[in-house]
């Protein structure tokens, strides 16, 4: 070890200048390892590494020359993390009693233990009623002071949600007047909803008017819009919808609401001069909203749809621009849907293309929504690239078939790809709001062409699952009705036999009404096997000769006492051929016993069918 230079005993004891002490390692062997030093010494390890020498044992100052090590463990006991958890939160008790005045704090922590008890599901009716009005009597008069904090809004919640009527009206009352400043605050607005949710009819109307004046603002902040579209959607009256969106035209309409003034260009029908300022006004506004993404509002829906037929052609390219990345959450409302289903006929094709790319990820979830089906629809009618539609959306319904057919809304989505505009599915005010788009619209192609084009993609799929699972497919009246479709289009003679199967069975039976009731009797199915029957007429491979190789008495014993069951087989047999009406009759005769026992309308026509 390197030595290092001491002083002498009798020094002075001020501290030595320091110097050096490492110049590299050099092997020194002596006997103990360690050198001992007199008065203010320090021992040292007898390793070295890289040049600096290692502390073993910590030095201590003093005079006595035998001085030890102060030990290294047990310096500091273990922390009492109990003790140090009492204090803080003690600590914190203090802090808020400074802040606010000792009655206001005792008030304040007595209403959050009465609202913990209230919230318990195992408290009985009768206390929580007596605890709600003792936290009523508590705060009472205090409301407008506590709304807008963070622990004492939820003791309002609480109150709106368990509390009888009367308390409920008490508190709304009380907090009318801040009811926009409460929409807007990260707290208050769960009490908002809450008295919307649980209120009376009044007092939801006096809430949605306190809004009239600042719906513009509401409907572009982040925590009231969703709050809005709520109550929009949920409980406003049609004049209450109408004098919301009239705050859209303009600032003229935000303190007076004018009667007459339904859309947008009622706005400007008495002052033509005015539409420009209007339409600027409405973009404006919306645009506001659209920059902060909420778009999925059924009020600023409503306002686009007005907006978006009454603009200039440079404005609606613009805005059918922004839109379409927008199209899916548009799709969630019926204005929304027709906004989207606008962009569709009359976007370029470059839209047409962004919106089928935003469109592919969410098909399924469309075709299944009660409004976002009919943007599919749109699609299907407008868009001229068949093959980026096939593929984009026709496949995945492809694979998707039996989800989507058990769905009322995908099995219109599905009937329209095989038998668009048919009157038994579609109602004549959709196929007309259809037409009158796809004439306003740039699409060029003949409609003929593509509709057979895309119904080349869907059909086959069809007419295999049919085919292979025909229990599934006359399980309910709109499936039997896409079935009828898919048959009147391209028939076969396995699937008929397949269908056949299972009508003939004596114990076909479908739920009608949460119960369970003969198929033939259902009035949905009996609608579509007659459906069926009439199509035997043109066909050359029929159902009625299917039945007729399959059927057995124990399904005619069935039939025939039922009014249903024997109008399909006289609709069985008024449509076939001879031969098969002549078996058909040849089986029935076995049971004109059964018949004649009949009141029914359609078993004396049978039997009068069979005499002749």
């Amino acid at each position: 070890m390197q030595k290092i230079k001491r002083k002498n005993a009798d020094d002075d004891g001020s501290p030595p200048k320091k110097k050096i002490l490492f110049s590299g390692p050099k092997n020194e062997n002596k006997k103990n390892g360690d050198k001992k030093f007199n008065d203010k010494k320090q021992k040292f390890d007898k390793g070295v590494t890289n040049g600096f020498k290692k502390f073993n044992k910590p030095f201590t100052k003093g005079n006595d020359s035998k001085n030890k090590p102060l030990p290294t463990q047990g310096i500091t006991e273990k922390p009492k993390w109990s003790e140090m958890k009492k204090e803080k939160k003690n600590l914190r008790t203090e802090r808020r009693k400074a802040k606010a005045t000792a009655e206001i704090f005792e008030i304040s922590h007595k209403a959050k233990l009465l609202a913990a008890q209230i919230q318990r599901k195992v408290v009985k009716p009768e206390f929580r009623m007596q605890a709600c009005k003792e936290l009523h009597s508590l705060i009472k008069g205090q409301y407008k002071a506590i709304a807008l904090t963070h622990d004492l809004s939820r003791v309002i919640q609480v109150l709106l949600k368990h509390s009888p009527e009367d308390i409920r009206n008490d508190i709304t009352e009380e907090l009318l007047d801040l009811m926009v400043p409460m929409m807007q605050s990260k707290y208050a607005h769960h009490s908002v909803k809450r008295i919307l949710k649980y209120g009376t009819d009044y007092i939801r109307h006096e809430v949605i008017k306190k809004f009239f004046g600042h719906v513009v603002s509401l409907a572009s902040h982040t925590i009231s819009a969703p709050v809005l579209d709520y109550a929009y959607g949920e409980f406003a009256t049609k004049k209450e919808k109408i004098h919301m969106q009239q705050e859209f035209y303009g600032d003229m309409y935000k303190n007076s609401k004018d009667e007459k003034v339904k859309t947008l260009s009622d706005a400007y029908k008495d002052s033509p001069e005015m539409k420009s300022a209007i339409l600027q006004s409405c973009k404006a506004n919306v645009q506001k909203i659209l920059d902060k993404n909420l778009h999925d509002s059924e009020l600023l829906h409503s306002v686009l749809y007005d907006y978006i037929r009454e603009c200039s052609s440079e404005d609606r390219v613009e805005l059918i621009s922004t839109l379409s990345s927008l199209i899916v959450p548009l799709s969630n409302s019926l204005p929304g849907v027709n906004t989207a289903s606008m962009c569709v006929w009359q976007g370029t094709n470059k839209d047409k293309k962004t919106i089928l790319k935003v469109v592919k990820e969410h098909v399924v979830p469309l075709s299944k929504h009660k409004t976002g089906y009919r943007l599919l629809l749109a699609i299907f009618d407008s868009v001229d690239d068949t093959v980026l539609v096939k593929k984009v959306i026709v496949s995945t319904l492809a694979n998707n078939l039996k989800d989507i057919a058990k769905d009322h809304w995908g099995n219109m989505t599905l009937h329209w790809l095989v038998k668009p505009k048919d009157p038994a599915a579609f109602h004549p005010s959709l196929i007309k709001i259809l037409d009158e788009g796809f004439k306003s619209g740039t699409s060029k192609k003949d409609a003929d062409i593509r509709v057979s084009e895309l119904r080349e993609a869907i059909l086959p799929a069809l007419k295999s699952d049919i085919e292979s699972d025909p229990d599934f497919w006359l399980s309910t009246k709109s499936a039997f009705l896409l079935v009828v479709a898919v048959l009147s289009i391209e028939s076969s003679k396995t699937i008929l036999e397949s269908l056949a199967k299972v009508i003939c069975r004596s114990d076909w039976i479908v739920k009608a009404n949460e119960k369970d009731v003969l198929a033939i009797e259902d009035a949905g199915i009996h609608m579509c096997l007659k459906k069926l029957a009439i199509l035997d007429k043109t066909a050359s491979d029929t159902l009625g000769d299917a039945i007729c190789e399959n059927i057995e008495d124990e399904a005619l014993k069935a039939w025939l006492p039922t009014n249903r069951g024997c109008f399909f087989i006289l609709k069985l047999i008024e449509n076939n051929k001879e031969n098969v009406a002549k078996k058909f009759i040849k089986k029935i005769k076995n049971h004109t016993n059964i018949l004649k026992q009949q009141s029914s309308e359609g078993a004396k026509l049978l039997l009068q069918c069979i005499k002749k």
